[in-house]
């Protein structure tokens, strides 16, 4: 268990060194980690309530899945630009959100 814990304080020491001036990126981790919380969060309440309304669950989980998804590309597009052509951090939000307004019409439709 102490190995456990100083890997633990190891990687948040150097991930804090590393990403101290970058708040956009650790605004996206934050994101990142709550979009996997919830979705597991979502699986453990099918697994325990059931799954009467399992259209719900879908688009739910889709449309945690999705963020997750596009704020995982949007991330990589902010920290390294020149993989991707060197695009603006502008154009990669603006990417991001359109694709989320298209992700969450269908969720919405998807419920009916």
């Amino acid at each position: 268990m102490d190995r456990a814990k100083e890997v633990g304080v190891a990687f948040f020491g150097r991930y804090k060194e590393e990403y101290k001036s970058k708040k956009e990126i650790i605004l996206m981790d934050i994101l990142l980690l709550f979009s996997f919380c919830t979705g597991v969060l979502q699986f453990l309440y099918l697994l325990v309530a059931g799954q009467y309304p399992y259209n719900s669950f879908l688009a739910g989980f889709f449309s945690t899945l999705g963020v997750f998804i596009s704020t995982a590309c949007l991330r990589m597009q902010v920290a390294n630009p020149s993989d991707f052509d060197n695009i603006p951090k502008e154009r990669a939000f603006a990417d991001f959100v359109v694709c989320n307004v298209i992700l969450h019409f269908v969720v919405i439709m998807f419920m009916g």
